[in-house]
């Protein structure tokens, strides 16, 4: 799900309240698919939908205090966690049922009883799911939809109006997410620290579900999240091969009586009826056909059975041990410090994408240009209009600057030291098209570009008159550039604050 358009200018409460709604309108469309029972893939993507939702609330537990209790999120966990276990369970079957294929036949047996115990775990597993949604989540949806779209604001007369934005706090789950994601990689050592990959791949799927839904915001967000789905697949596959290695016996098979004690007694342990249908004893007259082969291995008995379930694990041991050999290399002892440098600046990115640019400084009126001859400095002409309108003024301007030529269209707000500045780049067609609509309110001017004690001087001169102003931007309102000594005895006033000399009402 992509994040709707303007989430990141809107006040946190409210944006994490409709980016859950959407995960949770996702999650709905699914089990309606469930209910229908016509579509393989919805239990799937009911999973999937799930754990976005239940990660979007965890990340977003501040901002949606009084929308989602403790009693939901534990309906979610219990939803989670059932999910959890039928996805293992499927993915441990598919392993099986693909690489049985690459088995002989007389080694099948014992992996073929491993598949068939995991198919039916699985079906239960299914059907665990499918009652706990039907029981839960209906209710659960329409519960947690009227607390989201309906909630209380308290109001900080210190803080911003409504709150912090969306963007300010995106910015610092990511960068708290990909800490913790550097954190729990460091502590994967070897491959026997299964426990702290498990550990980095959830860490890794959180900084994930939290950059996803804004990769058409933010650039670097979709290289971010396809790299994070690589070492996601990668800890999962180690992962998955480390729960079906402890699921798979691990038989001798050099000893032929192994696997038949072991069989009976996993019989005698699952009590599901297997066990009594296969090891019956047959009271039908013994026949010359019916006479036992003259080895067990080449009648794919025990010792066949024991190759088969070691080939099984010797596959998913190097499929495990490849895994890791990609996650050492692109990650781990320094190796992922360019995606993490990634990842903050992604961060840094939208916190500043959800504010309004801010344009802070000061103007002065000067008697006459100043000797800035012997200075170096940038040169620039300047053609600008504005387009008619009451309460918003849009300028579109045509800048020339070392035979370059370049097209912007400028929105203002605001009067004063500080005013809201929103500027974008255009064409050369655009401009021709829009510059007729702005007769009578055009200024023509030379800007002169100083740098100077750690700011740049823009000394403006007018082509249309005799006017000459001088501006400086500042980094806050509280900033007190010293005034370079070339400029001091032209000033004659400070302006900022005088509409007269706001370009607007210069135009003509």
């Amino acid at each position: 799900m992509k994040a709707p358009a303007g989430l990141l200018g809107q006040t946190a409460d409210r944006g994490a309240r409709r980016l859950t709604l959407g995960f949770l309108d996702e999650a709905a469309a699914a089990h309606a698919r469930i209910e229908q029972g016509a579509d393989d893939e919805a239990l799937h993507d009911f999973r999937v939908a799930l754990r976005r939702l239940r990660s979007t609330v965890r990340a977003y537990q501040q901002q949606l205090r009084g929308s989602i209790g403790k009693k939901d999120e534990r309906r979610l966990r219990g939803l989670a966690d059932a999910t959890g276990e039928a996805r293992d369970l499927e993915v441990h079957a598919a392993w099986m049922a693909k690489h049985l294929r690459a088995l002989a036949d007389h080694e099948r047996g014992g992996a073929e009883r491993s598949l068939h115990d995991l198919r039916h775990e699985q079906d239960k597993a299914d059907a665990g799911v499918r009652r706990e949604v039907a029981k839960d989540f209906s209710r659960l949806r329409w519960r947690l939809t009227k607390q989201l779209r309906f909630y209380r604001v308290e109001v900080d007369v210190d803080q911003p109006e409504g709150g912090p934005r969306m963007s300010a706090v995106l910015s610092r789950l990511v960068v708290d997410a990909a800490d913790r994601l550097e954190r729990r990689l460091r502590g994967v050592d070897g491959i026997d620290d299964q426990d702290e990959a498990h550990r980095a791949r959830i860490a890794a799927k959180r900084l994930r579900y939290l950059v996803e839904p804004f990769t058409n915001d933010l650039e670097g967000a979709s290289e971010i999240v396809r790299r994070i789905k690589r070492l996601q697949d990668a800890l999962g596959e180690m992962h998955d091969a480390h729960v079906l290695l402890s699921r798979l016996p691990v038989p001798d098979p050099d000893d032929p009586d192994q696997d038949d004690e072991d069989q009976g007694e996993e019989d005698r342990d699952r009590g599901d009826g297997d066990a009594e249908t296969r090891d019956a004893p047959d009271d039908r007259p013994a026949s010359p056909e019916d006479a036992a082969p003259e080895t067990e291995h080449e009648a794919g008995g025990p010792r066949g059975d024991a190759h088969g379930i070691l080939a099984l694990r010797r596959a998913l041991e190097d499929e495990r041990d490849a895994r890791f050999a990609y996650v050492q290399r692109e990650w781990l002892n320094g190796a992922a410090a360019p995606f993490f440098a990634l990842a903050r600046a992604v961060a840094e990115t939208a916190r500043t994408r959800g504010e309004p640019d801010t344009e802070i400084e000061r103007k002065y009126l000067l008697k006459r240009m100043p000797a800035i001859r012997h200075l170096p400095m940038r040169i620039q002409e300047l053609d600008q209009g504005y387009l008619p309108g009451d309460r918003l003024a849009e300028r579109i301007r045509r800048v020339r600057e070392d035979g370059v030529v370049k097209y912007y269209r400028t929105v203002k707000l605001g009067r004063g030291l500080s005013r809201t500045e929103v500027e974008e780049e255009t064409t050369a067609h655009v401009f021709r098209k829009m510059w007729p609509l702005t007769r009578g309110k055009r200024v023509r001017k030379r800007r002169y570009k100083v740098d100077d004690g750690g700011f740049t001087w823009e000394i403006d001169r007018f082509r249309d008159r005799r006017l000459v102003l001088a501006e400086v931007e500042l980094p806050s309102e509280d900033a007190d550039p010293p005034i370079p000594r070339w400029l001091q005895r032209e000033i004659v006033r400070d302006v900022t604050d005088e509409s007269e000399y706001v370009n607007i009402n210069l135009a003509k």
